[in-house]
């Protein structure tokens, strides 16, 4: 039997257990680390980027897979940054409208997820059938 309450939680888990078990390859000594939580309908990827510009940063969406690429020049402000990092992302999540922020050094991706994977609510209808009112008359 299916329960459906339990259902958020072993998919939290299963996609948690995905990213964990992801390949990346940076293109540097040393690669970010990144989190994933998820929220209600979408999942929150955060990068870490200590002193890099964002205007730096392309992030690309190519099938199922997010690369974000960093290359930054060295300059008077910021040192010299290059790396590349890819991910696999599951099919269930809509990378047509994956969005980026980055606030002091983290950069955060919300990669929500397709429509038909959200939870929804399903109305119960409590009128009774006009048969069984006859029925019972």
């Amino acid at each position: 039997m299916f329960d459906i309450f339990s259902f958020q939680q072993q998919f939290d888990r299963l996609f948690n257990q995905m990213w964990s078990d992801l390949a990346t390859r940076p293109t540097t000594s040393s690669a970010s680390a990144f989190n994933v939580r998820g929220t209600g309908d979408a999942w929150k990827v955060s990068l870490p980027l200590p002193g890099v510009d964002p205007q730096h940063v392309a992030i690309e969406a190519a099938g199922n897979t997010l690369t974000v690429r960093v290359n930054q020049p060295e300059d008077n402000e910021n040192a010299y940054a290059r790396f590349e990092q890819s991910i696999t992302v599951p099919q269930f999540v809509d990378l047509e409208k994956v969005t980026a922020s980055h606030r002091h050094g983290l950069l955060e991706l919300t990669l929500p997820l397709k429509e038909s994977m959200k939870p929804r609510r399903i109305q119960i209808d409590t009128a009774a059938p006009a048969d069984a009112k006859q029925l019972h008359a």
